[in-house]
């Protein structure tokens, strides 16, 4: 894996009570060593470790080599699937903690990284940059 330059921001774009293990299993059903991201927090907003840091993931095409995959369970583009302030208080605590860890590291959601045709996380998480 490259050094990482990026925190990427995900949404699992289905209901908030979306487990770890079934997106861990979607992924697998496609043929992947593991579940794509590096940290998912689910509805509960507890932080899942998936992939260590130190592997490549496979979570953003363009970006997989260089970043680090953080999905939170939800839908930000329908309503009532939305992610909770619980999971949004523990999104921002685990960003802040890679920064210190990797500083000058970049945050960004899944649709601004160049080339992507997606609208997820369905927000804006430049909040998250601060």
């Amino acid at each position: 894996m490259a050094p990482i330059r990026r925190i990427v921001i995900h949404h699992s774009a289905s209901p908030r009570e979306t487990t770890f293990e079934q997106i861990e299993g979607w992924h697998l059903a496609k043929g992947w060593d593991a579940i794509g991201y590096h940290y998912l927090i689910d509805g509960d907003a507890k932080v899942h470790v998936g992939r260590p840091i130190v592997f490549q993931g496979a979570h953003a095409k363009g970006a997989n080599r260089d970043s680090i995959g953080i999905c939170v369970t939800g839908d930000n583009t329908r309503g009532g699937m939305e992610w909770s302030h619980e999971q949004r208080v523990r999104l921002r605590e685990l960003v802040a903690a890679l920064r210190t860890a990797l500083p000058g590291v970049e945050v960004m959601g899944h649709r601004e990284v160049p080339g992507a045709a997606t609208a997820c996380p369905g927000e804006d998480v430049s909040w998250l940059r601060v």
